[in-house]
Parts: structure tokens; sequence; C-alpha cells
């Protein structure tokens, strides 16, 4: 309880719509970045690959007029968002891919997404999360690319609450850690 940040968490409102494609499974996954990132959000909403249905949930969104949709995913091509942004005179609605990297490239082929313009980060640090094993160093969480993208973005505001953002998800990720009696280096600082 002491580790426990649920009630420091108020949602903050972006401009940005994020999209966030998971699965049931993933849900359940208590580590999983995307259940933190829904807390601390506003403007951000699910739809469960698989789930019966869900192919007509991503069309609706994709043809929201309010919203240009793009999909986060970090392999060349990938088009700027910013310049997407000041092109089409509006905001995005990012569809973030809330699973392994494994299946996050199998999710990029599904044909519903296969149209939608691919932005990726200018910027990708060492990831931060090391409770679950990771490929490849900057291979980031759903938590970590979303808010990198927000940052890039110049997200109205939202300098103003990355860092409280960010300090959260190092303590959760810290608790989490204790939890399984993880010893890591990074763990303590």
């Amino acid at each position: 309880m002491q580790d426990c940040i649920c009630r420091d968490i108020s949602a903050f409102w972006t401009e940005h719509k994020i999209t966030l494609l998971t699965s049931k499974r993933e849900e359940r996954i208590i580590s999983n970045t995307g259940r933190l990132l829904r807390c601390m959000l506003g403007n951000i909403s699910p739809v469960y690959i698989g789930k019966k249905g869900w192919e007509k949930e991503v069309e609706s969104e994709i043809v929201r007029t309010d919203y240009t949709p793009v999909i986060l995913f970090p392999t060349m091509p990938v088009c700027d968002g910013q310049i997407i942004m000041e092109e089409m005179g509006k905001p995005l609605n990012v569809f973030v891919l809330d699973t392994s990297w494994r299946n996050a490239r199998r999710w990029l082929h599904k044909p519903v997404l296969m149209n939608l313009k691919k932005i990726g980060l200018k910027t990708v640090p060492p990831s931060e999360y090391y409770l679950r094993k990771q490929s490849v160093e900057n291979y980031l969480c759903t938590f970590q690319a979303v808010t990198l993208l927000m940052a890039e973005l110049r997200t109205k505001g939202f300098a103003s609450v990355s860092f409280q953002m960010n300090e959260k998800f190092t303590l959760w990720v810290k608790s989490l850690a204790r939890e399984r009696g993880l010893t890591i280096k990074k763990a303590m600082t």
C-alpha cells in the first residue's frame, strides 16, 4: 500500500486522441503499461483485438472527422506526426499497439490498419521499463512511447504534466520490481 500511486493519479486530457489497440490477455497482465496510461490520460480508449466487432470499432475511429488517424510504430518509413498535424489542421488519433513487439508487428499488417500513416519517435532513449524482457534496448513500452510522442508533438499543456506522469511511472515500475523481488541496479536508482 505504501507504494500505491492510484490515489495520486488524475487524468490529463490531451488534444490528441489515443486509440489503444490491445487484447484481453494483455489487459490482465499487471505490468501492462497501457493500463497505467489509461489512468493518466483522459482522451484514450481501448479497442480489444480479437473481440467480436473490433474491426468495426477501428474503422469508426479512422473515419472520425475531428482527428487525423495515424499509427505509432517506429519502423521505416515513418512520417513526422507534427507535420501531419500541421498539414491537416487538426489533432491526431494515434493508434497505439499495446502488446509485445512480436505481436505488434503482426497486428500492424491487419487489413484495417494497413492504410494508416505510420509515425515514429524522432529520438528513442533507452527503455526505463525492465519488468518484461526486451529483445532490443530501445524497444520502449507503451507508456514511454506515448509520453515521448506527446512531448514531441508539443501537445498543449503536456510539458507541465509529463514530469509528474514519468515520476509516477518510475514509482510504479519500482513498486512492481520490489514485488517481484527484482534487485536490478536500475530498480534501486
